[in-house]
């Protein structure tokens, strides 16, 4: 006989709760998030804006900027015609899944609910990779919590100036 090492695989706790079912699953429905519904007022003042930005671009004659600001406006009005999507989400034993992706726990650092929005936040583990936050319904908001607590710490986390911004502006 030889004195090598024996190599027993060790099921984890995430592996028994895969295995025997015991995980919970909870699954919702949103639609899109649509931050601020703008005016007609408010594409007539960007339009205007836009029309400034050519002129002054003419002036200059920087045609690069004007074809830039022209791709902008397209953008910015195509995204008015949108047409908001219901959006599938799930929270089970292996990760966040939207829609038909999948994000697994081994991902993230940690997550963060954010009451007042009824917004989830994961902290991914790179660092330059921003929240990603998706909404949920604020009765879920416990089972989330109990859920989430098997596989992640919660740690406190703010809203960036950028995602302030966006829900503000955009």
């Amino acid at each position: 006989m030889t004195n090598e090492p024996v190599k027993i695989k060790v099921k984890e706790d995430r592996d028994l709760e895969k295995e025997s079912g015991a995980a919970e699953i909870l699954e919702w429905q949103m639609e899109e998030p649509n931050f601020s519904p703008k005016s007609d007022e408010w594409y007539w003042a960007l339009s205007i804006f836009g029309l400034a930005i050519v002129v002054f671009s003419i002036i200059l004659k920087n045609y690069l900027f004007i074809i830039i600001v022209a791709l902008a406006a397209l953008i910015i009005y195509s995204s008015k015609n949108k047409k908001l999507e219901l959006l599938d989400f799930r929270l089970d034993g292996e990760g966040l899944c939207i829609g038909s992706k999948i994000y697994l726990y081994d991902n993230f650092e940690s997550f963060w609910i954010f009451s007042d929005h009824a917004e989830l936040a994961f902290h991914y583990k790179r660092h330059f990779t921003p929240l990603l936050t998706i909404p949920f319904r604020n009765s879920d908001e416990l089972q989330i919590r109990k859920i989430l607590l098997r596989y992640l710490p919660e740690n406190e986390e703010e809203q960036s100036l950028v995602d302030l911004l966006r829900k503000r502006f955009f």
